[in-house]
């Protein structure tokens, strides 16, 4: 295979030499993957505007005999109807980041690229965007195997805690967004994921 275009979500990116910029890829038919965007940096660069992150495109790729190379890109979806918010944005970036740390390279996730796709639409009308990260963090963290089943393991957290989270895992965002979670709890319930996530990353 030298040649392929397929469609992708952009998860980061980084400066790459002089003119370039490496960018990290998910993609449902070859997992995550990293390609090289030729002259991207430049401001005449073909690339402009369609490398941000957690942009959905259509990608062409020329797989060389070290690297994969961008030829082309279409962006398909973007943040725009995000970016107006802070709170918002600041949340899909850090699910961005914390995907882009835990799944390895070429490792393939079943409708990975539909949940990250669902977590956008849901960003968009939400008024709770950290319960929808959390949402997406134990989602991801299930797709990956990386969680018990919160209903029979023993632990120190309480049981109210450990049904919400079992909640997260096995619900729908749209369902996630309903649960009224008191300040105490939605910053409980973040520390718990934190600290799971940082025996992870």
């Amino acid at each position: 295979m030298k040649n392929l275009t397929t469609t992708a979500i952009i998860l980061g990116h980084k400066n790459f030499g002089q003119y370039d910029k490496l960018i990290f890829l998910y993609t449902e038919e070859l997992g995550k993957i990293k390609t090289i965007a030729k002259g991207s940096r430049k401001i005449t660069s073909k690339f402009t505007g369609h490398l941000e992150t957690m942009n959905l495109v259509e990608v062409s790729l020329y797989f060389g005999p070290k690297n994969i190379i961008l030829t082309e890109i279409i962006t398909k979806k973007t943040l725009k109807e995000i970016r107006g918010s802070l709170e918002k944005i600041t949340e899909i970036l850090e699910i961005a980041k914390m995907t882009n740390q835990m799944v390895f390279e070429k490792q393939k996730l079943k409708d990975l690229t539909k949940l990250i796709e669902a977590t956008i639409e849901q960003f968009k009308t939400t008024r709770k965007p950290r319960q929808i990260k959390q949402g997406y963090q134990i989602k991801l963290l299930d797709k990956m195997g990386l969680i018990p089943d919160f209903r029979s393991i023993e632990t120190k957290i309480d049981i109210k805690y450990l049904k919400f989270l079992n909640f997260l895992k096995e619900s729908p965002l749209s369902e996630i967004e309903k649960i009224k979670l008191e300040k105490e709890e939605e910053i409980n319930t973040n520390k718990i994921i934190e600290k799971i996530l940082s025996q992870i990353i």
